[in-house]
């Protein structure tokens, strides 16, 4: 071979060396492994790189080929672990990495919401997801007032089958912040009373059709759970645990008056006469062991106990009705759903787990195709809903549902409120947890109650923390 072939066949064997290396930094190994050895013969002797000439030439097509595995993407996606075993995470994963050839679906469990960590690394122009999932706005608004998340807007999200129109208001409300929709719901809650039908029949207390009455007032339920106690069997359970008891105040305070504010529309009000009636009802069920405090050290308490058929009536997401009507629980046949007292007429109380994209994600149109295509998908979503009642945010999920309570369910949904949005509610769902606790174990009494909590909220900051 000539001299100058020979320092041809060199340099291209050392530029398809560094265009290997460069590939690997790209996100694939094995091309840099296999052009180690190459590089080196090329170096060594012209011989070599003279024989390897023709192999190259002969490989170059399949590194073409290749090529676009040296694209691929991974699509990032933390997620509450909780959830991974009511959805079908593994069957999205695969779903669309079929559909998206190069793309890898990974997913991160984590046991909360947690602000600080994803707080940090989105502020330094990292991120560690494409995808969160968990919690709701509350919870999202240190991200929104940072920029840290994106907006869906009718541009990239809400189109199509996706019109705003095609979820339920209610559900959607609870991500949207200041007129922008920073959160996308993937599960839905509406707090109702779930109720065991057996015991009502046993205490006479379903009417000609097989079903309860549903108690119009405080003191409608207070005798219904008076009738229904009895030994070994409790008559309500109401969910006063730490993951609740701000919903289930909040839920049963709009059943009296609509309303779950004070004179200046904004402030949540534990002052009016008919919640202290309420509340006194709560701790009279207390006293006469018509129901337990349990929930205080076991926020699923009262859940347990009603599916393991010692509790007839559990205030409590409208969801643990399905789960209980179960062939191995209760029986779909000994388990009715029916509202709060005044909330048919004034509207229960929705929250959800909501789904995020941070601002720094590379992958955001990629992000919201995997939302779109696999997490708001009918089968994705209606597995949870059939065995779990977990809600979907979409109306088309509920056609064809054999459960003759969904109607009762949705109807909550329909006229439902969301929460106050607060930068200081996590400071005040504590404190109403440590007075409300003061109060139904009869260390303080209700005026001490409502003063307590006004006084607090008073000093708390209500603005929805955007700045």
């Amino acid at each position: 071979m000539k001299k100058q072939t020979v320092k041809k066949v060199l340099a291209l064997a050392l530029t398809a060396a560094m265009g290997m290396s460069l590939a690997a930094c790209g996100g694939s190994s094995e091309p840099a492994a296999s052009s180690a050895p190459a590089a080196e013969a090329a170096a060594s002797s012209a011989p070599a790189a003279e024989e390897a000439a023709p192999a190259a030439e002969e490989a170059a097509p399949a590194a073409e080929e290749a090529a676009p595995a040296a694209e691929s993407t991974e699509l990032r996606v933390t997620v509450q672990a909780w959830m991974m075993g009511k959805y079908d995470f593994e069957g999205a994963k695969a779903s669309f990495e079929a559909n998206h050839p190069g793309v890898t679906v990974t997913y991160n469990q984590v046991d909360n919401v947690d602000v600080t960590s994803s707080m940090l690394e989105w502020s330094q122009g990292k991120t560690s997801c494409d995808i969160a999932i968990g919690g709701d706005r509350s919870q999202t608004v240190p991200y929104i007032a940072n920029g840290y998340v994106i907006d869906f807007t009718e541009e990239n999200f809400f189109n199509g089958d996706f019109a705003r129109d095609n979820f339920y208001e209610a559900f959607l409300e609870n991500g949207n912040v200041d007129g922008h929709q920073f959160m996308i719901p993937l599960v839905g809650e509406v707090v109702g009373i779930v109720y065991n039908k057996a015991m009502f029949k046993e205490a006479g207390l379903l009417d000609e059709n097989g079903e309860a009455k549903a108690p119009e007032t405080w003191d409608d339920v207070y005798e219904y759970a008076k009738a229904l106690t009895k030994d070994g069997q409790t008559g309500i359970g109401i969910d006063w645990g730490a993951n609740m008891m701000l919903y289930t105040y909040e839920a049963c305070s709009n059943g009296l008056d609509g309303n779950i504010y004070g004179d200046d529309g904004t402030t949540l009000d534990f002052d009016d006469d008919n919640i202290k009636e309420m509340l006194s009802v709560w701790r009279k069920l207390i006293e006469d062991g018509y129901t337990t405090t349990d929930v205080f050290n076991d926020m699923d308490a009262n859940r347990t106990q009603f599916k393991s058929g010692t509790l007839a009536m559990h205030i409590a997401p409208a969801s643990r009705w399905i789960e209980a009507s179960a062939a191995d629980v209760l029986g779909e046949e000994n388990v009715g759903l029916m509202p709060v007292p005044g909330t048919a007429e004034n509207g229960s109380l929705v929250y959800i787990h909501g789904i995020v994209v941070p601002t720094v994600s590379p992958n955001q149109e990629l992000a919201i195709q995997f939302i779109k295509e696999e997490l708001l998908k009918d089968s994705f979503q209606q597995g949870a809903i059939n065995t779990y009642g977990k809600m979907s945010p979409m109306k088309a999920h509920y056609e064809n549902l054999e459960n003759p309570y969904w109607d009762v369910c949705l109807s909550f949904v329909e006229n439902a409120i969301t929460a106050p949005l607060y930068k200081d509610g996590p400071k005040i769902d504590m404190q109403i947890q440590t007075e409300m606790q003061n109060f139904l174990s009869g260390s303080s009494s209700v005026d001490d109650f409502a003063n307590n909590m006004t006084q607090y909220i008073s000093t708390m900051d209500l603005s929805n923390g955007m700045g």
